[in-house]
């Protein structure tokens, strides 16, 4: 319990630097030393004498006691874990044993001051072990074992990993060791060592965006102990993997100096979805000076290369996916389709110790993000064009199938026609854009009494550019079979569109101030504030002598400045758990995700405020913790695209998500691992233009005019407000593994997804003839997607004590589901698919 007054217990895994002067030796010795130098206890779980003839190296510097600890068992066969009363015990290492390290209750983040059992707020952290139970590979493979998130597919001006978090877009609140990581990419897992998932409001914490939660990836960090690991994974699909991770303390530059390096190489087809194609390289060496000292520096390096066939999946038909194409069908071009990501990110972090109660740091970031695509996405139009002509008059529906292979955009198909005679669109989406950043965050954290009570305070500056520079250039191509695409067809456009060129350039910073009060034992007040500056310029060009769209604007530009606050309580009826209340506040400036044109410009910040209430619980010497929470946010002064003017951008929704949560994670003994997470969402679009049909004119006018006919269509307008897009209901994960016979280790995981729409506003009137159509006969009907059920298994074997064998199956049923749902096409899962390979470490 860090910064608590004079007299308050804190968790040894918590307690701050000491100076060890502990020269090589027997190792009884060495654990009286460090006893006298810590103030801990030392109990050993063996006979003394089992003691004797082991000898210990030397350590001399600022340490952890944790950290000296281990340095001291080094080689020793022995192992510690901490015990109450701050003790440790000492014993022989056995497999079920959990080291200190394997704590499930701790992130590595410097937005934070508490452990998490004292944050008021809903975080999980899926860490390096659970990545491994479940062979991931990616971002969107940890998340998976995150209630409350849903992922989406890429929108036509951004790629990557799209999500939401408690029913509120996060693609622009992915963090990378607690700064921003906005790039476009799809972001690799192999050099995490946890993956922290905070839901709720972040605003304090991290400025711009942080609506329903932040997602930060933390990375691997070098370390003074010497390995070596390393996996080769092969499977189905063509699947195979290599991944190395070296750690190699540099002696010869000093003490406390270290070199890590990560490197992986992948490549697979992907189940059931013919031509999709995964090709990834990626390394990210660091190395860091003054381990365990109080001056700490360190400077990383990470770079993913992509050149992958991508997949933009399957069209609607109506209101629902096609039926009858086949869950293989792929409408892209084999050989044109593309999506080429090379990242570059390097970061240089200092930090120095201001005795045991202040630390300072600067971290120093530039990001580099290019991006190359053409991606097919497959359309069928079944929206006829409506129009309302007066009192009395019937309402004409524009729908022609005839006119679908010249391409014409104005093709439409009744719901009513035969599916192989369906045409599909290729609309084809393509960028050559570069995204980039300077950053740096400064803060200071300090832990002083004033009159006897406990005080945890953290000041944060930061700020920084960021700039995007798109082109975009839009080709024309012959419509295709929906049931037999060729997608070996040679790409041919039939015509180009205009070349349209985007620069935007942010200039933002931002700073807060947050402080823990410790009232009693028993007693956490905490409070926060954040101002932010956020400023951005766009200008748009297009090529030749055509004019820039009018709602586009040659330039525009957009100032916000915002303040966000938090306010929490905590009590603790006990040292290893709490209940908290949390309320919060956080904002969406228009140019959130840097795109800013005319018809947003003017939009000011979407405000956002959530309520909280929770209780989180350790046990078993923090290797298992439990928590739920209950929650409401609200989002006022919503953006939404105009339903009679697609241009046009009106602040005028609000948006309101109820639901609760709870949660487990164990590392527990007999190899027993424990992920299991639910979440109820209650979602709803409030006082929203998107509660109306695409018909609210006609339904308008009809009101005006006390036309006998709108009281017979009520199904314009829903008055409790429809769903937010991609909120399921429900859904839950759950991981369980456990040591089975002969030295095996069995695992067994599932997810499940409920039901959910595609899109707030996407609704796709149904239509029962064709030609003249009274508005009467037309029924309405959102865009929506089935829940499912995935399941997966591992095996696993240690074949020496440097190497083991796992087998890993993924959707075992092999289920046909929508993994990535978008307003315009949808992405189905990867079928069952299974990998084998081997773990290595020395």
């Amino acid at each position: 319990m860090r910064g608590g007054p004079a007299g308050d217990e804190k968790p040894i895994a918590t307690l701050p630097l000491k100076r060890f002067d502990i020269p090589a030796g027997p190792l009884d010795q060495a654990l009286r030393l460090f006893e006298q130098a810590s103030g801990i206890q030392i109990r050993l779980n063996l006979p003394s004498a089992d003691v004797d003839g082991m000898n210990s190296k030397a350590i001399s510097g600022l340490y952890r006691p944790v950290d000296a600890l281990a340095l001291l068992l080094t080689g020793t066969g022995l192992s510690s874990r901490t015990e109450p009363g701050n003790v440790i015990s000492v014993g022989i290492r056995h497999a079920e044993q959990v080291d200190v390290s394997t704590s499930v209750a701790s992130v590595n983040l410097q937005q934070f001051t508490q452990p998490l059992v004292d944050t008021a707020q809903t975080i999980t952290a899926v860490p390096e072990f659970v990545l491994s139970d479940e062979a991931a590979t990616t971002l969107r493979d940890g998340l998976r074992n995150v209630p409350g998130i849903s992922m989406a597919a890429g929108e036509g001006g951004a790629q990557g990993d799209t999500l939401t978090i408690r029913g509120f877009n996060a693609r622009n609140d992915i963090f990378l060791d607690g700064i921003r990581d906005f790039g476009s990419y799809y972001r690799d897992a192999f050099n995490y060592d946890a993956i922290d998932v905070l839901e709720g409001p972040a605003g304090v914490e991290f400025g711009r965006g942080a609506t329903g939660g932040v997602v930060n990836q933390e990375s691997k960090q070098p370390q003074l102990s010497e390995f070596v690991r390393g996996t080769a994974q092969f499977g189905t699909n063509e699947m195979r993997r290599i991944t190395v991770d070296v750690n190699e303390p540099l002696k010869a530059l000093g003490t406390g100096v270290a070199f890590r390096v990560n490197a992986v190489g992948t490549q697979t087809m992907v189940a059931e979805r013919d031509v999709a194609e995964v090709r990834r390289f990626g390394i990210a060496p660091s190395v860091e000076f003054g381990l365990n000292t109080a001056t700490r520096a360190e400077i990383q390096y990470l770079y993913e290369s992509e050149n992958t066939t991508p997949d933009y999946g399957l069209p609607y038909f109506g209101a629902a996916l096609i039926q009858g194409a086949g869950r293989r069908t792929y409408y892209g071009f084999a050989a044109d389709n593309y999506l080429r990501t090379n990242p570059d990110i390097v970061t240089g972090k200092i930090e120095h110790d201001l005795g045991v109660h202040a630390t300072v740091r600067d971290l120093l970031r530039w990001a580099n993000y290019p991006r190359d695509i053409r991606i097919t996405e497959p359309q069928i139009n079944t929206v006829p064009v409506l129009k309302y002509n007066g009192i009395g008059a019937a309402a004409t529906a524009v729908c022609d199938p005839t006119i679908a292979n010249t391409a014409s955009t104005s093709a439409c198909y009744p719901i009513s026609t035969p599916v192989s005679q369906v045409q599909v669109k290729r609309n084809q989406l393509t960028s050559q854009s570069t995204e980039d950043m300077l950053w740096d965050q400064v803060s200071g954290e300090a832990h002083f009494a004033v009159a006897h009570v406990g005080n945890d305070a953290q000041v944060m500056v930061e700020g920084g550019r960021e700039r995007s520079d798109p082109k975009r250039n839009g080709y024309t191509v012959p419509f295709v079979s929906a049931t037999n695409p060729n997608p070996y067809d040679a790409f041919v456009p039939l015509a180009a569109f205009t070349n349209l060129r985007t620069h935007v350039a942010s200039e933002s910073f931002g700073v807060g101030f947050n402080d823990t009060v410790r009232l009693r034992a028993w007693l956490l007040v905490a409070g926060g504030v954040r101002f932010d500056y956020f400023s951005t310029q766009a200008s748009n060009a297009v090529s030749g002598t055509a004019t820039v769209p009018s709602y586009l604007s040659p330039t525009v530009e957009r100032v916000d400045k915002q303040p966000t606050y938090r306010a929490s309580v905590v009590v603790k009826p006990g040292n290893d758990g709490s209940l908290y209340f949390d309320w919060g506040t956080s904002f969406n400036p228009s140019a959130e995700s840097l795109s800013l044109s005319g018809n947003n410009a003017v939009a000011a910040p979407e405000e956002n405020e959530t309520y909280e209430l929770g209780a989180k619980w350790n046990f078993l010497r923090e290797r298992l913790n439990l928590n739920a929470s209950v929650f409401r946010t609200e989002k006022d002064n919503a953006h939404e695209t105009s339903p009679n003017d697609s241009t046009t951008v009106d602040t005028v929704g609000s948006y309101l998500i109820r639901g609760f949560q709870v949660g487990a994670l164990g590392h527990l003994p007999h190899r027993l691992d424990l992920v299991l997470g639910y979440a109820f969402l209650d979602s709803r679009l409030e006082n929203s233009a998107l509660n109306a049909s695409p018909f609210t004119t006609i339904y308008q006018a009809m009101l005006k005019a006390n036309d006998a006919r709108a009281q017979l269509a009520p199904f314009y307008i829903n008055p409790n407000g429809f769903p937010v897009a991609n909120v399921p209901r429900n859904s839950g994960n759950v991981l369980l593994t456990h040591s089975l016979w002969r030295g095996f280790v069995g695992g067994f995981g599932a997810n499940y997804t409920a039901a959910r729409r595609a899109s707030s506003g996407a609704l796709v009137a149904l239509p029962t003839m064709v030609g003249p159509v009274d508005v009467t006969t037309i029924r309405v009907a959102p865009k929506a997607i089935q829940g499912y059920w995935i399941f997966s298994a591992m095996l696993k074997r240690q074949i020496t004590e440097r190497l083991d064998f796992q087998i890993n199956v993924d959707n075992l049923a092999n289920k046909f589901y929508i993994d990535e749902p978008h307003p315009n096409h949808l992405v189905p899962g990867e079928g069952a698919n299974a990998q084998f390979g081997f773990n290595y470490k020395w």
